[in-house]
């Protein structure tokens, strides 16, 4: 299956990773097309996750890495490692896919989710366009300098290369999953195989703690001149803390040329809005697949970051591959906490 990607970059070295070692406990279970012969002609990549619909427990599967053999194309065949998919899970989604995929996806009964925004911040400018562009995000932040309160007095934060311990994330966790939607449950096990043990990246933690009690987590990713904001633990309600995380992530990382995130939270949408970035044009694509929901109940709401997506992964991979040195920074600067 790995020799199917070999013009992907970086597939080889994040398989394991990426698909044997679960954080859930959960099994790997691909579709897999194969000829006459029992050669691999097709296959449709799959991580199972943990997620949960306002604290109750849904089963739902992350579609990704789809390819199939030039020499099957035109002949259904797609359409059959699709078909064979729905079965797998009763919730099934794909985040950041092709234009010709979305278009299949659509065909067979996929749902698109246009809830999910791309936001950036330019710092460094070259060039009548980027100079509009801060024009624009100055006007953002005057519009709604004053629309989001400040954050608590009394909370505490600190930029970590490393996450806070177990039992004070799976708190943090447990205290907040009850008030969100829909949303792949951030836990410890979660967090810790999805960023730290990223297997050819890093990634920073910006954590707040009130009371001697850890708050919230910002994760971001600090690369090649971009600072991104790649997922968010935390309170689904509460917009001044957001903005108090990405206002630390941002003066954190002064050397950054721009800061991008990628989120479906209005919440944070705005917050970052007030802190000058400006929402572009394009979006990233997110289907959704569940043919027994019930049509008449509106479903409740995905929280998706960058993160969830599987492209983070591999432009992850890429970026740490390819860093280069900037001159008086550091990717991470730990601030003891």
């Amino acid at each position: 299956m790995i020799k199917l990607f070999r013009a992907v970059p970086y597939k080889a070295k994040l398989w394991d990773w990426q698909f044997e070692s679960n954080p859930f406990g959960l099994p790997f279970t691909p579709v897999v097309l194969v000829d006459n012969d029992d050669r691999v002609v097709g296959f449709n990549g799959v991580m199972p996750v943990r997620a949960t619909d306002r604290g109750e427990d849904i089963s739902v599967l992350w579609s990704c890495d789809f390819y199939l053999a030039e020499q099957w194309r035109g002949q259904g065949q797609g359409s059959v490692i699709k078909h064979e998919l729905h079965r797998r899970a009763p919730v099934i989604m794909a985040f950041g896919i092709s234009d010709r995929a979305s278009h299949v996806l659509s065909h067979l009964g996929w749902v698109p989710d246009d809830s999910v925004r791309i936001f950036r911040m330019l710092r460094k400018r070259k060039g009548l366009r980027s100079w509009l562009l801060s024009c624009l995000q100055l006007l953002n932040r005057l519009r709604l300098a004053f629309s989001i309160p400040p954050g608590p007095a009394d909370a505490r934060i600190c930029v970590r290369s490393s996450l806070p311990e177990r039992a004070d994330v799976d708190a943090l966790w447990n205290r907040c999953v009850p008030d969100y939607g829909r949303v792949v449950r951030r836990d410890f096990a979660y967090l810790d195989w999805r960023y730290q043990r990223h297997p050819l990246s890093r990634y920073g933690y910006v954590c707040a703690w009130k009371n001697e009690e850890l708050a919230a987590i910002l994760v971001t990713r600090f690369s090649r001149g971009t600072l991104r904001i790649v997922d968010y633990c935390g309170p689904a309600h509460n917009q001044s803390l957001k903005r108090t995380l990405v206002g630390a992530a941002i003066h954190h990382w002064p050397h950054a040329n721009q800061v991008v995130s990628v989120t479906s939270d209005s919440e944070l949408a705005k917050v970052f809005l007030a802190e000058g970035f400006v929402q572009l044009r394009g979006r990233p694509r997110f289907y959704v697949y569940e043919p027994g929901s019930d049509e008449t109940a509106k479903p409740s709401a995905w929280f998706i970051m960058a993160g969830d997506s599987d492209g983070e992964f591999l432009q992850a991979a890429s970026d740490f591959c390819t860093t280069e040195t900037v001159p008086g920074a550091s990717s991470m600067e730990q601030v003891p906490c």
